[in-house]
């Protein structure tokens, strides 16, 4: 069951967060500490342990919050469109510009995952795409091509800016969305 909270607490939670968030980014995993995210989110260490129990719950929210925003950013724009082409699109330009959006936080979520702090969210991300992919192919909107193999390129792609955006914040975001979207368009079109 998940815990009401009031107005009030959910702006401390987030506020918690996004200081965690900064400190991870800015100063690495090791030196998240409760006092220093505490510090950064200009609160005291009790408050910080009366929102979340542990380091390891902020680690988990950080983590989580992540996915569930990006989740819904990507939803939102590949359920605006119709065809099964134009959702392999909004997938990959709302996928790679959030990314790009959200650096800080991506970066951070990193450095937890790479630290033990936790595995990942358990969210499959590949099996929903090569659905897409699949039923594109019913559709007759792609060529022929193995779903699960192309949702994994796409994957890997996607998976590889994240790290690749946290590392070059000069880059031309916007080159390298349009050039990932045109190589899986020609990947998937029809002969």
């Amino acid at each position: 069951m998940q815990k009401s909270f009031t107005r009030t607490q959910r702006a401390r939670r987030e506020d918690i967060l996004s200081a965690a968030i900064i400190v991870i980014n800015r100063e690495g995993y090791a030196a998240a500490s409760v006092d220093r995210i505490a510090k950064e989110a200009e609160t005291s260490k009790s408050t910080v342990l009366y929102h979340f129990k542990t380091k390891e719950a902020i680690y988990e929210e950080v983590v989580i919050t992540l996915y569930q925003t990006g989740a819904a950013f990507m939803t939102e724009r590949i359920m605006a469109v119709e065809t099964y082409r134009d959702k392999l699109c909004a997938y990959l330009s709302s996928n790679l510009h959030f990314i790009a959006e959200h650096a800080a936080h991506v970066n951070a979520v990193h450095r937890i995952i790479e630290n033990g702090g936790l595995k990942s969210d358990g969210t499959d991300a590949v099996t929903p795409l090569a659905t897409l992919l699949s039923s594109g192919q019913k559709a007759g909107e792609f060529g022929s091509f193995d779903p699960l193999v192309m949702a994994l390129a796409i994957r890997s792609v996607v998976d590889g800016a994240s790290f690749y955006f946290t590392t070059h914040p000069d880059l031309d975001f916007e080159h390298y969305i349009n050039e990932a979207i045109q190589l899986f368009d020609k990947a998937t079109a029809l002969s």
